[in-house]
């Protein structure tokens, strides 16, 4: 909630700098990465990397028309895309769940 996300459009995706302080940014370092698998799921390409107030995470697609969506969607739209549980978001904020 008290997080900032920088979005930078790519030719084939979207790049965003999502960044805080404190217990934000700990839970930033976690839930982040932790998404990448997600989103491989539904056929984009994720990556992540350290920032040091945050994590950078570039999601790319080959696909023009998943290219677009993902421009549209931006950080929140992509964090809560596939078939995540409110749950499983509590898990990974509390170092409870491990990718």
């Amino acid at each position: 909630m008290r997080a900032a996300a920088t979005e930078r459009a790519l030719d084939d995706g979207v790049e965003i700098a999502v960044t805080g302080e404190g217990r934000t940014l700990d839970a930033i370092k976690r839930m982040i990465p932790a998404h990448v698998h997600e989103l491989s799921q539904l056929g984009w390409n994720g990556k992540t990397e350290d920032l040091s107030n945050g994590v950078k995470l570039t999601v790319t697609s080959t696909d023009g028309k998943q290219v677009t969506k993902l421009k549209a969607l931006g950080f929140m739209g992509i964090m809560v895309q596939g078939a995540h549980h409110q749950q499983h978001h509590l898990m990974m904020a509390k170092s409870e769940f491990t990718p």
